[in-house]
């Protein structure tokens, strides 16, 4: 079957601007995930940005998240299992109710909310097509995670 979901297969850029741009990012991601305990931020998307941002950048990093005694837990979730299926609806609300949003209330211009309409297909069409999880993978995350 080749690698688990989201596994690093080498990505990591040769210019070293884009891995420095890639590890600021990152290290951005890592310090908002304090704020994620507050409502409507969430962990699991900082997490799995600022792991994606590494894997690109700094091996160092990386492997510092993905072993880490909480991130690596998620980070490992998400790559062996995947997304519940109320991940994946959860997410395509978000991700419609935002650009929805900024598309009628903040941007005039039809060229521009035509861009964001294809951005919102791409986005949710990406959110379910990754793997969808088990109910009992997440029981038995939950209880490694307790």
């Amino acid at each position: 079957m080749g690698q688990p979901v989201g596994s690093v297969a080498s990505r990591k850029s040769k210019n070293p601007l884009v891995r420095g741009v890639l590890f600021v990012l990152g290290l951005i991601c890592l310090a908002l995930i304090p704020l994620s305990y507050l409502p409507g931020i969430p962990t699991f998307d900082l997490v799995l940005l600022a792991a994606f941002f590494f894997s690109m950048s700094s091996d160092r990093m990386h492997g510092w998240m993905v072993n880490h005694k909480y991130f690596g837990k998620i980070i490992n979730g998400y790559r062996e299992h995947g997304l519940t299926l109320r991940m994946k609806w959860v997410a395509a609300v978000g991700i419609t109710g935002s650009i929805a949003i900024s598309a009628f209330f903040l941007v005039d211009n039809s060229i521009l909310r035509t861009i964001m309409g294809v951005v919102l297909i791409y986005a949710v069409w990406f959110v379910f097509s990754r793997p969808t999880r088990a109910k009992d993978a997440v029981v038995g995350e939950a209880q490694a995670l307790s």
